[in-house]
């Protein structure tokens, strides 16, 4: 789990580097999140991603997870990318908590399994009303395990 603490700063450090790429009107924006993967080897991971507009209903969002996995052998490290497209129900946002569905791929590495292993991957999700600069959101799925997240990303001037 000591690695899984060290890598929340990182996360945030990261978060902070990639901002002005949401603050200039880009239709990409950084985002941080923090995830369990509930599995026969379970993984808590902090993540950093990129969320790309692709239309005003469609985000392809890219993420890279480090952290802890756990259960079936000794504790270890775990990481994850995914590449996931998210269909905007609501892109108006007009609801308090906008809903979306989404589903793409990634790749899962787990010490004491060590390979990567790729994994189909499909959420469930709310976007939540914007907090300065910076939007919530809540996700629940399964890809490699059933998954469950939250986290921020920036806001952007494109329609989310």
């Amino acid at each position: 789990m000591s690695g899984c603490r060290r890598g929340v700063p990182l996360a945030a450090l990261l978060l902070l580097a990639a901002a002005p790429l949401g603050a200039q009107g880009s239709r990409v924006a950084p985002e941080a999140r923090l995830d369990a993967i509930v599995a026969r080897r379970t993984a808590i991971q902090p993540a950093v991603g990129a969320d790309i507009a692709l239309s005003s209903e469609i985000r392809l969002e890219l993420a890279a997870g480090l952290g802890a996995s756990f259960g079936h052998g000794p504790a270890g490290v775990s990481a994850r990318t995914d590449a996931i497209a998210r269909f905007l129900i609501d892109p108006a946002h007009a609801m308090r908590w906008s809903p979306y569905l989404g589903g793409g791929v990634g790749a899962r590495y787990d010490r004491g399994r060590p390979e990567w292993r790729g994994v189909a991957i499909l959420v469930v999700g709310a976007a939540g009303p914007v907090h300065g600069h910076w939007v919530p959101f809540v996700e629940a799925g399964f890809g490699g395990g059933a998954r469950l997240g939250f986290g921020l990303r920036r806001g952007t001037r494109a329609p989310r």
